[in-house]
Formats: structure tokens, sequence, C-alpha cells
């Protein structure tokens, strides 16, 4: 079963729909928000809150994979912000790290099912 026909039989469709709204703008300004890192570490604060509502949002939709992988996403960006500077290999961890979100993106979109969470970049967490 894909990924919305499991949403859709499970949950209201306006929580479905506001989730799915969610998503597209998660996947048109994550990459932005990403690269304002380099030159502008207040984006971390936008960052954040984007990967807390995604981490509450799956926690509610029962969607533990996306969800616990934003949590450790959200941990590492708590970690960093009030920085006068974000270290530039925590920005290069960040991107690497979001390719599974844009990944499950694209699942999402697709109705197939979500494919699996890339744990290598455990092995990578930055050090902060």
């Amino acid at each position: 079963m894909g990924v919305k026909d499991y949403l859709y039989s499970e949950f209201d469709s306006s929580i479905v729909d506001e989730f799915l709204m969610l998503m597209d703008v998660i996947e048109d300004n994550l990459d932005l928000l990403l690269e304002e890192l380099y030159s502008n570490p207040e984006a971390v604060n936008d960052l954040f809150r984007m990967f807390h509502n995604l981490k509450s949002a799956t926690a509610y939709l029962k969607l533990k994979r996306i969800s616990n992988y934003a949590h450790l996403i959200e941990d590492i960006l708590d970690k960093v912000r009030g920085k006068d500077k974000i270290p530039e290999d925590v920005i290069d961890w960040l991107f690497e790290a979001t390719a599974q979100i844009h990944k499950w993106y694209e699942d999402i979109e697709k109705n197939r099912e979500l494919s699996p969470a890339d744990m290598s970049i455990l092995k990578k967490l930055p050090k902060v």
C-alpha cells in the first residue's frame, strides 16, 4: 500500500491534506534554507521549526521512520542554535542527511511505500 493510500485510509482527509502541504513546503524550501546557513546562522531557527513540525506531524500519522529521522536532524539543529557561525561540516552533514527527506517526499508524491532510512548517516554525525 502506498503512503497516501495508508494516510487517507487511517486519518481524516483534511489532516492528510495539511500534512501533504507541509511536505510541499519542506521540499520547496529545505535546500534554500540549508544553503542560507553558510551566511546566515539565524536560518537554523527556521530549519529547526521545520523539522520539529515534521517530527510532530509524522509521529501523529504513525510514520515512525520519518519521525525518528526528523528527530535526529532536529537534535543536531538544536545543538547549533545560537552559534555565530554554523560549522561547515554540520551544514554538509545536513545536506547529506536531508537527501533522505527528499527521497521520502518522492515516495509520498508517487504513493509508494516509504523507502528504508539511510542509517549510514549515523556514522557521519558531526561533533557539535
